[in-house]
């Protein structure tokens, strides 16, 4: 396939244009708006002729909303713990993500947000684990004629428990490669946490803030993906008008004719953009300068 990038994921902050750039990938498009708005946020900018959009709103809980008090006599509010509605949201979204992997016409796919879909996946497996708690509870002898209080549900996964989780976001990437679709993967960017000195004077080292910005979401992203680049924008002066202009920055390239040589490159912040790179680095007479 001529137009076969790869896996590309794009991070930014709000408004530097990665929902646009994702937008500008060959098409048909599939978008997944899992963080709902963001395409009507990006769409206007551009022609919405062969792009398909559908929307996967989270649950909304409102149990977990408003709380819930204790006893009549309690002021104390607790949160519920049961997850609900995650699993099949998950399960929603794997259907459709085949179904676009299986359109031979489909030549791009957006996840918008992988951030948000990581978040998806996890707590789909945390609501299973719920559920099996719940009727490990009702089938125990010694429990089952007793009411389950929703507070004491798990609140969230064991390190080793995300096993599972990891395992279903490997298969969205490998499944998409596998039938040839460019993925475009939406992320949002986090602190980095990991050891750090203390700043006491016996050299002790503590968790906390790296002071490094990296992808919000499955931890093997950048591991698994053809590109990684960094949203922004950039802005030019010129007779007194300014100008802004969605740009990237290239952090990891394992495009061929690309490599290591567009690390750390700035390009516009389109598929264009990427493709007029890859062909500059391989010398072609038709590429255009960089920024």
């Amino acid at each position: 396939m001529d137009d076969y990038l790869g896996i590309v994921a794009v991070c930014g902050e709000e408004g530097t244009g990665k929902t646009t750039m994702g937008l500008t990938f060959p098409k048909p498009i599939r978008h997944f708006d899992v963080d709902v708005g963001g395409y009507r946020r990006a769409i206007w900018r551009l022609s919405a002729e062969g792009t398909e959009s559908k929307g996967y709103p989270k649950p909304i809980q409102l149990d977990k909303l408003k709380g819930s008090v204790t006893t009549p006599a309690s002021t104390r509010a607790l949160i519920p713990k049961k997850v609900e509605g995650m699993k099949e949201l998950w399960q929603m979204i794997v259907d459709d993500f085949v179904a676009a992997c299986q359109d031979t016409e489909v030549k791009t796919i957006i996840i918008d947000s992988a951030t948000l879909l990581w978040n998806i996946c996890h707590s789909s497996h945390l609501q299973m684990l719920q559920e099996r708690q719940l009727f490990r509870w009702n089938n125990d002898p010694q429990t089952k004629n007793r009411q389950f209080d929703e507070n004491d549900y798990r609140e969230r996964l064991q390190p080793m428990e995300y096993g599972p989780a990891n395992d279903r976001m490997r298969t969205i990437l490998h499944t998409a490669r596998s039938f040839s679709k460019n993925l475009v993967l939406v992320h949002y960017p986090t602190d980095e946490y990991g050891t750090i000195p203390s700043g006491k004077s016996d050299g002790s080292m503590v968790e906390g803030k790296t002071g490094n910005i990296i992808l919000d979401g499955f931890k093997e992203t950048k591991k698994l993906v053809d590109l990684v680049v960094w949203t922004s924008i950039h802005e030019t002066t010129n007779a007194g008008v300014t100008t802004k202009l969605p740009v990237c920055k290239i952090t990891k390239c394992g495009l061929e004719g690309a490599g290591l040589a567009a690390v750390g490159l700035e390009i516009p912040a389109t598929y264009e953009g990427i493709i007029n790179l890859v062909n500059l680095l391989k010398g072609a007479a038709n590429a255009t300068p960089i920024l």
